[in-house]
This record gives C-alpha cells, structure tokens and sequence, in this order.
C-alpha cells in the first residue's frame, strides 16, 4: 500500500501531454494553450480617453476656474481632425483616440457646459496625462501575451480575438470510458428491486469527466463475473482513460483487478493508503491509461479527484494539474480515527477575511447526498491524532 503522494507522482510521472489540435479560437474554452500568443497589434493602439470628458493641455487647469474654447466633438471610433492648442479644448468620449496637443481628460463631472460660443469652464486642475491610456500601455506589437500551458477563460478568449488569432493550437482533451460493474446495480431510468441500486457512479463520474472538457462515453454496467468485465474492458481500449467502478475489493465478486492482470495490463499501483477509497488500481493497456475506483460513490468521487483528475489535467498539457489547496480554520473538532489520510466532504466559507471549514454529516463512503452540502474536501493527515477547532488546516477547493 503507498500514499497519496507517492500515488499522484506516478501518475503525474507516467501521463504526457495529447498531441496538438487545431480549434477556432472561440470553440477553446477550458482547454490548454499548446503554443505562446504574440500581438499583432498595440493595445491601446493610439492614445485613448479613459473617460467622457474634455481633452485639454493641462497647464491650461491652473487655477481654476478657467474657460476653454472647444473646438471638437470627438467619438469613439472617429479620428480627431483638429489639434488643441492653449486655450482650446475637444469634447471626447470614452475610448476615443486623444488629439494631437491634448496632454489630459477632465471628465464632465469637473467640468460646466457654458452652452454659448463653444466654451466649457474647467472647475478642477488636472495633471498632465490625467485620464488617458497611452499607446501600448496594455500590450504591445510582438509582445508574448499568452502563455503555453494557459489555461483559456474567459479573458483569454477576450484575447485572442484582440489579438486577430483565429484558429489556435491546444493539447487535446482524452476520450474516456466509464464501467460501472456489480450484479446490484441497474440503470437510473429503473426502478431497482429490493436487492439493487442505481447506477449512480457511472453518471457522477461522467460528469466529473465531461466538467474537465473530456469527451466520455458510458459504457455501461456489467456483471460480477470476469469474462463479462474482461469483454467490456476491451471494447473499451480505444479510449484514452477507461474508468471503472466497483470489484476493486478484496471479496469474492471483486474481479477487476484479475481482470486487469488477464489483460497483461501493467500495474503501477493496486492500493493506497487514503480513506474513504483505499481499494484503487491504476494501470495502462498499450495506449490505454485505466483507473479501476472503488465502488462507494463517495469514495469513488473522491479518488476520481485525486487521481484521475490530475491525470486528465496532464493530458491536457496544464501545468497546474491539481486542484486547489489551501489553508482554512476548523470550526470543530475532530477526532482522528485511522492512521490513512482521510478526505472528508466539508463546507468552506468565508468570513472576516479568513478561510472557515466544517465537516458535514456523513455516513461514510455510501453517503453520496452528504457530498451535495460539501464544496471541498478536508484533509486529515496519517500523522494527525486530533484536529482542535481554530486549528488550520488543508482543504481542497471542488468549486
């Protein structure tokens, strides 16, 4: 049996980056920049008013009040005509390109509309280059301003169409497959008899997947007999990733493992020192990574975060492969009660500027509703042997 650590450094160690595609820039959302972006532009691409206001020579402020003659309206999108000389003034608008001789934008709100001979009084002094963005400030021609490794959002999006980039290269997002095996379960449009369950795995783990841009296909279930998981295993090795659930135990009906080992698949890992999930397989069948899970939907929830997901994420090409962690301060105490690091679904919050968490009420690894109260997972390390509320404490961010 290993540890956490040492279960996600091989995994981190064993995964390389998919190959390249090509997307429209649009189409690129939650995927991995596979190349550095550069601009082909200036940004802002002329001096530019930061605000509505009156484009003035700002030795002209001092003092104030002080009237200006105007002699320009300009608007967003219209090139001035007319150079500002002292004693002069242009009405401008936000975004607007600054005319030649302007140094600085009073906004409106300083300023009095005198409505007689083109004039406008100045109430405030202003600062030379007061409430202009300069050419370039923002970014510039041939300047790197994405990253490989990026992750792309929003803003990033927002980017790449400033910048006139089209079509972009990302690392590829794996296909996966998802089993679900065991004799009790039967499928969620099913009502179950007395002896089942829904298959809830199967859907939760998808969703897990399909939230990292994965494209996953459902499988679907099978029996406890090892020539139906062997079968299904293989129609499943085309997939970059083949999760599956249940039959990783030590009882009688839990085949995967010798499934796995049937295949020829080679084995990095078969347990691992975690609760809830200890029973977790990970292995590769020629191009194919698998991640055999624990049958619990808590324990399978929380073993796909911490091992498929930064499998996933590497595949992706990102850098940061894990979910955030960070520091909170417990609300409760906590009693330790085995020495495997334990992931408990809490609520974080925030108050007063600090981080603040609390275990909910769980029933153990089947109790997938406590999950739907949790939004991170408290860390109890194997050294702890009680945890004192107001102690701090690592958390992993879900949201």
């Amino acid at each position: 049996m290993i540890s956490v650590d040492t279960a996600t450094k091989i995994i981190e160690d064993t995964i390389k980056p998919l190959p390249v595609k090509t997307l429209p820039f649009e189409n690129t959302l939650g995927f991995c920049l596979a190349q550095d972006m550069q601009s082909d532009i200036d940004m802002p691409p002329f001096d530019r008013s930061a605000m509505d206001g009156y484009a003035v020579i700002a030795a002209d402020t001092t003092p104030v009040p002080v009237e200006l003659v105007v002699i320009e309206d300009v608007a967003a999108g219209h090139m001035p005509i007319k150079k500002v000389s002292r004693g002069q003034a242009s009405k401008i608008m936000t975004g607007a390109a600054v005319p030649e001789g302007a140094n600085a934008v009073v906004k409106f709100e300083e300023t009095e509309d005198l409505l007689v001979n083109d004039r406008v009084r100045i109430l405030r002094s202003i600062d030379r280059g007061r409430n202009i963005s300069t050419r370039g400030e923002d970014m510039q021609v041939g300047q790197t301003v994405l990253h490989k490794g990026m992750p792309i959002r929003p803003q990033e999006i927002g980017i790449l169409a400033m910048i006139g980039k089209s079509h972009i290269g990302v690392f590829s997002a794996p296909t996966v497959g998802i089993i679900s095996t065991g004799d009790e379960l039967v499928d969620a449009g099913l009502k179950p008899s007395l002896a089942q369950i829904r298959n809830s795995n199967g859907y939760s783990l998808s969703a897990q997947a399909r939230r990292l841009k994965a494209e996953v296909e459902i499988l679907g279930i099978v029996k406890d007999t090892k020539e139906e998981i062997l079968h299904m295993m293989r129609s499943g090795f085309h997939k970059d990733i083949l999760i599956l659930s249940g039959g990783v135990s030590m009882g009688e009906y839990d085949l995967v493992g010798e499934a796995m080992k049937d295949l020829n698949t080679h084995i990095y890992f078969e347990k691992v020192a975690l609760r809830p999930g200890k029973p977790v397989i990970f292995g590769r069948k020629d191009k194919t990574f698998i991640f055999a899970l624990p049958g619990n939907p808590v324990a399978s929830f929380v073993t796909f975060e911490l091992f498929v997901y930064p499998a996933i994420r590497k595949m992706m090409g990102f850098a940061d492969v894990h979910r955030t962690t960070l520091k909170a301060s417990l609300e409760t105490e906590i009693l330790v009660r085995r020495k495997r690091r334990e992931y408990r679904p809490a609520s974080l919050r925030m108050h007063n500027n600090t981080w603040l968490v609390s275990p909910v009420e769980w029933h153990g690894s089947a109790d997938l509703l406590a999950t739907t109260r949790a939004n991170c997972l408290l860390v109890v390390r194997e050294d702890a042997e009680k945890l004192a509320a107001g102690q701090l404490i690592d958390v992993i961010s879900l949201d």
